[in-house]
């Protein structure tokens, strides 16, 4: 049974189905390496569940969805580290949370900074059950599935059947864009078909891009621009700059036909978040 399947339930709900198989020895094991269960699943992706870089994306997307009264479509990118490279596995870079303490994110939004206290604890890091109880449900539809690299076509297919009424996608991968499918590491981004197809169904795209630690952020965007660009892809809005460390960027692209003002909400936005920033002039 692939590891994805297991992820869909809940650890209590698996030991229950094994006693009531009466699979007396497989029940003993499991609670005896429960722990080291739990540790394994807060190995995957979900070990970011919670971090600073999910408290601005949220309340970005719970931003947008009251003001235009709608709900935003969230393709997390779901991603099995094991399955990209055993670096990837004993990464410890999800653990940004210093921000619960701070009282200015509390006035900003103190419903998602209550629920993700309870994220600090590896063991409640589980993204189903999150989408499942978070008030964001009200704002945000979730897409949860895990994107596999032998069956990215399927998996991106999928999400637009799932997120076919939402009107706005924010597409979350671990590193931003990139062109074309190259290796096992593509999984960590947003390819350029991808946006093509979803700017085709008349979709407002907003996709996550990381800083890079090599080059100054601005001349690091320029250069992401023109890949867009050479697609047919023109990013005309301004860039929404969370300053968190590293920086992350939400990079917007609209329909020909689009008709809501999106200046107008992020400069709104950025002018009541003091840790956002709006860059211009691309």
């Amino acid at each position: 049974m692939p590891l994805n399947f297991w992820l869909l339930y809940d650890i209590e709900y698996i030991a229950f189905l094994f006693y009531k198989l009466k699979t007396s020895i497989l029940y003993c094991t499991f609670i005896n390496h429960y722990n080291k269960f739990v540790c394994f699943l807060a190995i995957m992706q979900q070990r970011y569940l919670g971090d600073v870089h999910d408290y601005f994306k949220f309340l970005f997307l719970k931003y947008l969805s009251l003001q235009l009264n709608i709900k935003i479509g969230l393709n997390w990118y779901l991603v099995d580290p094991e399955a990209i490279s055993k670096n990837e596995i004993i990464k410890n870079d999800g653990e940004k949370r210093n921000f619960l303490k701070k009282p200015c994110f509390s006035e900003y939004d103190q419903k998602i900074i209550d629920e993700f206290k309870s994220l600090k604890e590896m063991k409640n890091r589980k993204i189903i059950s999150f989408t499942k109880n978070s008030h964001l449900k009200s704002f945000i539809k979730f897409y949860n599935n895990f994107l596999e690299y032998n069956n990215r076509r399927l998996w991106f297919n999928e999400s637009l059947a799932y997120l076919k009424k939402e009107k706005i996608i924010f597409l979350d991968p671990d590193n931003g864009f990139k062109e074309k499918l190259n290796g096992r590491k593509s999984v960590k981004y947003v390819l350029a078909r991808e946006c093509q197809e979803l700017l085709m169904r008349n979709k407002i795209v907003i996709f996550t891009q990381f800083q890079s630690f090599n080059k100054h952020h601005l001349k690091y965007l320029n250069e992401i621009f023109k890949n867009l660009i050479k697609y047919n892809i023109n990013p005309i809005f301004p860039i929404i700059r969370n300053r968190t460390a590293p920086n992350t960027f939400y990079i917007t692209l609209a329909p020909k036909n689009n008709k809501i003002d999106i200046a107008s909400l992020y400069e709104s936005y950025a002018n009541n978040i003091s840790d956002v920033q709006l860059i211009r002039g691309f």
